[in-house]
């Protein structure tokens, strides 16, 4: 397991804070762990991370609350570990922006198997270099320009980016709209992501990028395919 994967556990119960950083750090993990909200935004601000493991009773704060906050502003994948065993919190937490849903008391085999799970779904195609791979096109997530064998490099737009690269992350699935929006300060009801993912369209056509569509779901959202490049006669 690379040691560049950074995960957050935001945990209050020190006691077991420190079983999960051990687990994980077992792993390979570079393992950080925040007690409150304004202590996961410093942490988040100066090392990043792939990934957070969030309980939802913070005291004073309420978990949910970060979970949206997370999903609004980062790209980072999500794991709720709670208490909270109703069915209304987990669908609540899941609509909130995480990728998954733990309840406690969790096994740690368990625990590192859904950590694997997400981080293949949400950042495992992230290279160390800060670049996403689809086919045989590569995003430099610094630099904002897809290239790809046989044609020009397409340059985009900040925001564009953010949605390619969500969009690689779950490639061959179906992501939501709202899954799309994070990283952005769009409201819930802009529906401005699909005049952003016609004009990624278009800049793909331009480039002959022909083995990556944008295919639309229907009430939901989008996926991208990658079909094999044609060969060259």
């Amino acid at each position: 397991m690379s040691s560049s994967i950074n995960i957050i556990i935001v945990e209050d119960d020190p006691l077991l804070a420190n079983v999960m950083r051990r687990c994980l750090e077992a792993d390979g993990y570079q393992v950080a762990v925040a007690t409150c909200g304004t202590e996961l935004r410093l942490q988040y601000r100066s090392h990043g991370a792939e990934l957070v493991l969030l309980d939802l009773n913070l005291g004073a704060e309420d978990g949910m609350d970060l979970a949206r906050e997370l999903a609004a502003t980062t790209t980072v994948g999500l794991i709720i570990v709670s208490g909270r065993a109703d069915l209304r919190d987990r669908v609540e937490g899941l609509d909130a922006g995480a990728d998954d849903y733990l309840i406690k008391p969790v096994a740690l085999a368990e625990l590192r198997a859904r950590v694997r799970a997400v981080l293949r779904r949400h950042g495992q195609a992230l290279e160390s270099d800060g670049r996403l791979r689809a086919g045989s096109a590569t995003l430099d997530l610094r630099t904002r320009r897809l290239c790809h064998e046989g044609g020009e490099d397409v340059f985009l737009t900040e925001t564009e980016t953010l949605i390619l690269a969500e969009l690689i992350r779950h490639q061959e699935r179906s992501i939501s709209r709202a899954s799309l929006r994070r990283g952005t300060d769009w409201s819930p009801h802009d529906r401005s992501v699909d005049v952003h993912i016609g004009r990624i369209r278009r800049k793909l056509r331009e480039a002959n990028l022909q083995e990556l569509t944008i295919l639309p779901m229907r009430g939901h959202g989008y996926r991208l395919t990658v079909e094999p490049s044609p060969a060259i006669p």
